[in-house]
């Protein structure tokens, strides 16, 4: 897949608008929707790539149209996701360096002149992809080193806002996690298999996680393995005001710090699905966000493949620098997990600390 400019989203963005469903890679993907707007309840197929194809923006005074821009009076969404201060016609209230409406057009476009009818396209652009959704999920085109170009291409362009999505190194290093938003009775063994293999992982864990299973958090804790946040409620980031994002980063860590006296640092959005400005939230609260350039479909637990079939999947998928994200509730992960690390490890890799990256 080629590398996806900021400019070339926003106009995916104006042509689809999307929901997140799971792939075959186990993912939250991006999938069209008909833009006739009887359809936007339909239900969302998935896809083989679901990346960088977004949702429109809503603004406060106006409705979401086919394009993602804001088709009432309120004028068009700006980086604060609501319409300006114009009045109705919009032809006259034209959106300012903000990205705002301004000016007091009359309904049917006449009236007085707008004090500033100028369309700042780039500045309308930049604020619209600060907000815009982007549901992560990784296509199908690998590297000469078996590395998902999109893992590589995302990097580059989110790596400044502290995402991680793969380690871009020439060793042969391999960076496990699991995601635990909920115990279906695997963790006890995905832990005792790492203890045997000396092995270390990151867990990223939830509210509810903690709460439910401290006994597992804090042998987490104690044989060595990186706790993540995973978010107080697993909400959609991109679809919580700035407050609620800090929130529920904030409302985890403190809990976890004053129940295990343990300072998180590493966070990992629910679903996949994020934003620059949740992305930017996230950093400026002293953590780095960590993605994957793994993941299946092992999240449904009515629909476990064999430990053999896992094995498969998940070895055949190995490349440099991975970050591979397994679903702790997984049946198959706990069943094939010391195949997998020995294959791994008479491979010539070994696995490294997220703090390594």
């Amino acid at each position: 897949m080629k590398k996806f400019s900021m400019v070339s989203i926003l106009l995916a963005g104006a042509m689809l608008l999307s929901g997140c469903t799971s792939n075959k890679n186990g993912t939250e993907v991006t999938t069209a929707k008909t833009t006739s707007p009887a359809a936007t309840n339909a239900s969302e197929a998935s896809n083989s790539n679901g990346h960088y194809e977004n949702d429109g923006n809503i603004g406060e005074n106006g409705n979401k149209d086919t394009t993602g821009a804001v088709t009432s009076e309120g004028g068009l969404a700006n980086g604060n996701n609501h319409g300006g201060e114009s009045s109705a016609g919009a032809e006259n209230g034209a959106a300012n360096d903000n990205g705002a409406g301004a000016g007091a057009g009359s309904a049917n476009g006449g009236g007085a002149p707008a004090v500033n009818t100028t369309v700042d396209k780039e500045g309308m652009a930049a604020a619209a992809l600060r907000i815009t959704k982007v549901c992560w999920g990784i296509g199908k085109e690998k590297d000469s080193d078996n590395r998902p170009l999109d893992a590589v291409n995302a990097n580059e362009q989110y790596g400044e806002l502290g995402g991680v999505f793969v380690d871009n190194t020439e060793e042969k290093v391999i960076y496990l996690t699991f995601d635990e938003g909920y115990e279906n009775g695997y963790t006890t063994q995905i832990l005792d298999t790492l203890k045997e293999k000396g092995v270390k992982a990151a867990f990223f864990v939830t509210y509810d996680y903690c709460k439910n299973s401290p006994d597992l958090v804090q042998r987490m804790i104690d044989e060595g393995h990186i706790v993540g946040n995973h978010s107080y409620t697993h909400p959609s980031f991109p679809d919580c005001s700035a407050k609620e994002v800090e929130e529920e980063i904030t409302l985890l860590h403190d809990y976890v710090k004053d129940n295990f006296n343990y300072e998180m640092t590493f966070f990992r959005f629910p679903k996949g699905e994020f934003s620059e400005k949740t992305l930017d939230i996230v950093k400026s609260l002293g953590y780095t966000s960590v993605f994957w350039s793994f993941a299946y479909a092992d999240w449904d637990v009515n629909e476990q493949p064999a430990a053999a079939e896992a094995f498969e999947t998940i070895t055949s998928a190995t490349h440099k620098g991975a970050v591979y994200l397994l679903h702790a509730v997984s049946k198959a992960n706990a069943d094939c997990l010391s195949d997998v690390l020995d294959y791994w490890a008479n491979n010539g890799y070994r696995m490294g600390s997220l703090e390594e990256i």
